[in-house]
């Protein structure tokens, strides 16, 4: 491809929405782009002259079924967004391949381009942009009825403030519960009531049939919901709605990625906002020795092994991996996310919209400095605090506010300590899958299903574990099935 080639093409690309991911075919060759915002990858395989490509990876595998990494496995088991398919071509957010006959090439057309602000810009200034851009991304999401997934924090709650400042015809749904530890419906109906939204809530699945699932997974959803997320689609669908947004991309634009003593004194922030910081952090959790060796740029406070440590879920019936490195996050691939717009939302008809991730915020969460992405104040350490304060004029302050009182996991440790034979007939059957792989210790799992502490402390775990089993068995009865002509 010419320069003058790669520069029209990066032009007419970047001009797309962001969100859009597609692909172009002409008889010379194939063009597949990602944008800046999608969420959406397109796999893509050679074989010779031969070029393939989908959505769905499990449409490529011609020579059976593919031989996983072990180590991969291992950290889908532990809930972590691992990509397990070898030997396939994908696109990071922004990129484009070109493939010809013989040759291919693959190229970056967008980035996030920091915006243009001036030094020193302080906290409220990107607390005002924040709301600003927030009500650009969500313009065109409000002709018609809409639906917005609504949690108990502060992300999905700003997008709604956002919404309804649209005068959108928006309704609120919210995943609920009974377990007192984990019920953030409080918080859910404050929000509506202040907005004036209709709220409607569906009880998360509890019962023993927790795992079972209709959708056919291209990834493994390991994640602890999927039963109750297709009580919300079902719900969604059946009131028609065929527009949803969420606020999915608050933790990773606006959250800590880094943080320490470095990231406040090398920060682009006001001295006396650096001052309050420094005297914030001596109030902290953090030790004294972690806060002296943050002040290297190569130290992070979420970073030391310790901390990992501190909040690393139970694994007890896996089989280590001595060498395995802290988990790392992949920013520009969501398995989770593909899965379910792919499984889920796109076969009832809804369209899935994350305006905290559209290209505006991108650029803006690129400059925003990372001793603004936490404030330590009276003893806490407060995440997304330009998130936070962005639609304080807004929303209740019991919710802007709202930090760290419920403990999400307690209804999965729940039902772990009820259905452990529900576990021991997918994880401990005699032809698990993970068992002939070399990834759960058959003999550790007995052990931690009789053990209801124990239980309790893998229970996440245990139920990503699951749900990785039951992939890879559909996953066999897929690559069974004749390929239709």
């Amino acid at each position: 491809m010419a320069a003058e080639e790669y520069d029209e093409l990066t032009g007419l690309l970047t001009a797309l929405p962001a969100e859009l991911s597609g692909c172009v075919v002409t008889p010379q060759r194939v063009l597949f782009f990602r944008g800046l915002s999608s969420p959406d990858q397109i796999f893509h395989r050679r074989a010779g002259s031969e070029v393939r490509w989908s959505s769905d990876p499990r449409d490529l595998l011609d020579d059976g079924f593919p031989e996983f990494d072990r180590e991969r496995l291992w950290r889908s088991c532990r809930g972590e967004d691992v990509f397990l398919y070898p030997h396939l071509g994908r696109l990071r957010r922004g990129q484009f391949t070109v493939l010809g006959t013989r040759s291919t090439r693959t190229e970056t057309y967008e980035v996030a381009t920091p915006l243009d602000l001036p030094r020193r810009t302080t906290l409220r200034e990107f607390t005002r942009l924040t709301y600003e851009l927030l009500l650009e991304e969500t313009r065109p999401c409000t002709g018609g009825r809409i639906g917005i997934l609504l949690s108990g924090g502060v992300d999905s709650a700003t997008v709604l403030a956002a919404l309804t400042d649209h005068g959108a015809d928006v309704t609120a749904y919210h995943m609920g519960t009974d377990d007192p530890s984990a019920d953030e419906s409080a918080y859910a109906r404050q929000v509506c009531r202040h907005l004036r939204v209709p709220l409607v809530t569906v009880p998360r699945a509890d019962d023993a049939d927790y795992l079972s699932t209709t959708c056919d997974f291209p990834h493994p959803y390991n994640h602890v919901w999927p039963r109750t997320l297709e009580r919300v689609a079902d719900r969604i669908a059946a009131d028609g709605v065929r527009v949803l947004l969420s606020g999915l991309s608050g933790d990773v634009m606006f959250g800590p990625m880094r943080y320490g003593v470095y990231d406040i004194l090398a920060g682009d922030v006001p001295p006396y906002e650096k001052w309050r910081m420094l005297r914030g952090l001596l109030g902290t959790r953090w030790e004294s020795s972690r806060l002296l060796r943050s002040i290297r740029p190569s130290y992070s406070l979420y970073g030391d092994p310790q901390a990992w440590a501190e909040v690393e879920l139970g694994s007890d019936f896996l089989v280590p991996v001595p060498d395995a490195a802290p988990e790392t996050y992949d920013l520009d691939f969501f398995p989770q996310q593909q899965t379910l717009n792919l499984a889920l939302w796109r076969p009832r008809g809804i369209h899935l919209a994350d305006p905290l991730g559209g290209r505006t915020l991108r650029r803006l969460a690129a400059r925003l400095p990372d001793a603004y992405r936490l404030i330590p104040h009276a003893g806490r350490t407060i995440d997304k605090p330009v998130l936070r304060l962005a639609a304080s004029h807004r929303l209740p302050p019991d919710v802007w506010r709202h930090y760290g009182r419920t403990w999400l996991g307690s209804p999965d440790e729940t039902w772990c300590l009820r259905h452990p034979d529900a576990l021991a007939r997918i994880l401990g059957d005699p032809d698990a899958r993970l068992t002939g792989l070399g990834v759960v210790d058959p003999h550790r799992l007995d052990e931690v299903l009789a053990d209801p502490r124990a239980l309790r402390r893998n229970a996440e775990n245990l139920l990503c574990s699951a749900m990785v089993e039951l992939y890879l068995r559909d996953l066999e009865t897929h690559l069974a099935r004749p390929v239709p002509r």
